[in-house]
């Protein structure tokens, strides 16, 4: 074996290794149960979109629906006390499956909006009958808990309203984009999944005091004020040694300036308790937290 050959074969094993090793370090995500309360039958449809959207972020594997099914078979419990066969012992968790997403589309609804305009233009010249044109408003409502399957913490608990607005029809009823209202519902899951587990974080901290933050466009909105946190101290459960939860510290109030694709910018609006640093945590600001925090001071 030549030279060249032998570093070829050493260059693509290192590839091939790195690959697998990053699939194998993503957590992996179990559709476990949707429900359609409508009487609409989509909940099928709705959870192959949630599985697309989850896979299309890369930041996740998902178990395919047959692997999840062979799981709930090996449960003996009901969905309050699922236990894992292979840890004696061990209640609330499935083995393999790192975070489990359940939902119940609540409602979809339609309601017709009247267009003057395209009705004004639609019956000039017109020496027939007078007719109307509306616009389709249609909406979905979604409960949606994305819980850690080996826990069983509730991560991520929301509901979701999705609206779209169909194109103008004049003299018959507009079609609901049932389809589009679920995907738009689906992506909202992924995302909310996303942000749960990989949290909006100060990226770099720049000289003249400027925040980049690791999310960009889709994730946050020019002009929108946010709260820094410092990690705090993991808290630790004395009886199995796991973490299950962390103190943080509310630092002071952000403003996003500039939105990139992958990353976002943004400038302090009040002081801070102590100096943001790489890795601090970012959420959207809430009443209680520009309440604790005065315009450009610090707590109250």
């Amino acid at each position: 074996m030549t030279g060249i050959l032998r570093s070829i074969i050493l260059a693509a094993s290192i590839l091939i290794g790195t690959a697998v090793s990053a699939q194998g370090s993503r957590p992996v995500v179990g559709i476990y149960e949707m429900e359609d309360l409508t009487g609409n039958s989509q909940a099928p449809t709705f959870s192959t979109m949630i599985e697309t959207a989850i896979t299309g972020t890369n930041k996740f594997r998902v178990i395919e629906r047959s692997g999840l099914n062979k799981l709930l078979r090996e449960q003996s419990g009901g969905r309050g006390g699922l236990t894992t066969t292979n840890k004696p012992g061990k209640v609330g968790g499935f083995e393999g499956v790192d975070y489990l997403v359940y939902g119940t589309i609540t409602a979809i609804s339609a309601k017709q909006k009247s267009n003057l305009g395209a009705t004004l233009l639609g019956n000039l010249g017109n020496n027939g009958a007078q007719q109307s044109c509306a616009n389709t408003i249609a909406s979905l409502e979604a409960d949606i808990k994305i819980t850690d399957a080996n826990t069983g913490e509730v991560r991520y608990a929301t509901r979701i309203s999705e609206v779209q607005q169909g194109a103008t029809s004049c003299g018959t009823a507009g079609q609901i984009d049932t389809a589009a209202l679920l995907r738009g519902a689906a992506d909202k899951v992924a995302s909310g999944l996303v942000m749960t587990i990989y949290p909006i974080q100060v990226a770099a901290v720049q000289p003249d005091g400027v925040l980049v933050l690791n999310y960009g466009a889709g994730s946050v909105t020019a002009g929108s004020t946010m709260t820094v946190f410092a990690k705090g101290d993991a808290i630790i459960d004395p009886a199995t040694g796991e973490v299950i939860a962390s103190n943080e510290i509310k630092l002071g109030l952000i403003e996003i300036t500039d939105v990139q694709t992958r990353f976002s910018k943004a400038r302090a609006v009040t002081g801070f308790a102590a100096a943001p640093a790489v890795g601090a945590i970012v959420r959207a600001a809430t009443v209680d937290d520009r309440a604790e925090f005065k315009k450009g001071g610090k707590r109250k």
